[in-house]
């Protein structure tokens, strides 16, 4: 029996099972996965999705044992399955491992971490606690900046703008841990809309070429003359887009310059966003999508590294894919797609022009590009 008829096999079988059954090709790319699986563990919607379970592992030792016949057992899950442990066994063809076949263990019995209504309550919780005592900071810089400006008083403002960037960056990061964990626990849904692509990046370029402008970095947005209509979640999009954006700009060069294109493709919106900035190095490329993982320089802002997470995340919700060029030295080029398709039952979308995005100091311009170009003061 060679791999695909084994495949066909194991789909047949247990594609209804209530147990999570994932097989994997030789590099532990995902095959096929069965509902359960994908339900309890949303990341396995995803073709390296099993990585990102064993991201506290070294991937290259893992292929390194597996392919001595020998399997591997990982107990030490990335949260929120730190309660789960998974057995990674080889399929051999004669001495060649063809695949894998991923067997999951509970330290409860069928249960994952939390039932799914108490995952919801436990990430709402924690999202209404972070942001009462952030909005009451935010209130208290805004007098205090008032008061300030009614002084003269530059020394004042000095601290308060770094107060108010630090703030932005924890309600990024909070933000940005709330949206993981919503994935991550399969409570993340989409509110999708009907509208045009084509004026909301460009209404996003427009409000995002003010922020860049203010760091030498020049944008240029390309979109087609015509429309692209399509359903889509405008807020998980324009957090994917300014996420790319912020990365654009933080990990920048002299002659750094930004590209955003929008364009139509074989029934797909394709969006890509180039710079010509440090680029990524070779060695991390293989990292890049996995929770948690940042690389940077001795000068840069320390991130979380959750951002290409939830692009992908996204981008993964809404059926896309999404693909990254990169080199050392020579820039970053990341292009996601999303299909083109239309719902006559979801509300319709009006897109924001620019001026919407810098009149909301809360906006996901502001909060995610907020290390690296500034916040509006209250």
């Amino acid at each position: 029996m060679n791999f695909d008829e084994l495949v066909y096999m194991t789909k047949t079988m247990y594609e209804n099972t209530i147990h999570p059954i994932v097989l994997t090709d030789s590099k532990l790319n995902i095959c096929w996965a069965n509902a359960d699986s994908v339900k309890r563990f949303p990341s396995l919607s995803l073709p390296d999705g099993i990585k990102e379970l064993i991201s506290g592992y070294e991937y290259n030792e893992i292929i390194d044992l597996l392919k001595t016949g020998r399997t591997f057992l990982a107990k030490k899950l990335s949260e929120p399955f730190n309660q789960v442990s998974i057995r990674i066994i080889p399929i051999l063809d004669k001495s060649d491992m063809i695949g894998c076949q991923i067997i999951f263990r509970y330290d409860s019995f069928g249960e994952s971490t939390f039932p799914d209504s108490r995952r919801e309550d436990v990430v709402a919780a924690f999202s209404n606690e972070y942001k009462i005592p952030l909005t009451v900071i935010f209130s208290t810089l805004g007098l205090m900046a008032r008061r300030s400006e009614a002084d003269g008083d530059e020394v004042s403002k000095s601290y308060l703008r770094l107060i108010t960037q630090n703030c932005y960056r924890i309600l990024r990061l909070s933000n940005n841990l709330v949206e993981v964990s919503r994935y991550r626990s399969g409570i993340s849904k989409l509110n999708l809309k009907t509208g045009d692509l084509t004026k909301y990046v460009l209404g996003m370029c427009e409000a995002a070429v003010i922020l860049t402008r203010s760091v030498g970095i020049p944008l240029d947005c390309i979109v087609p003359s015509k429309e692209i209509i399509t359903t889509f979640d405008p807020e998980k999009i324009s957090l994917a887009f300014f996420n790319l954006l912020s990365n654009s700009c933080k990990y920048t060069r002299e002659g750094n310059r930004i590209r955003v294109k929008l364009e139509e493709q074989d029934g797909k919106a394709v969006i890509t966003v180039s710079d010509k900035g440090e680029g990524i190095k070779s060695d991390v490329m293989d990292h890049i999508f996995e929770p948690y993982f940042s690389y940077i320089s001795e000068d840069q802002v320390p991130g979380a590294g959750l951002g290409l997470s939830i692009v992908r995340y996204v981008v993964t919700q809404h059926g896309g894919t999404i693909a990254v060029q990169s080199s050392e030295g020579g820039g970053t080029t990341v292009a996601f797609s999303i299909p083109i398709r239309t719902n006559d039952e979801l509300p319709d979308y009006t897109a924001e022009n620019s001026a919407d995005y810098l009149a909301d100091r809360f906006s996901s311009l502001y909060v995610e590009m907020s290390d690296v170009c500034g916040c509006p003061l209250p």
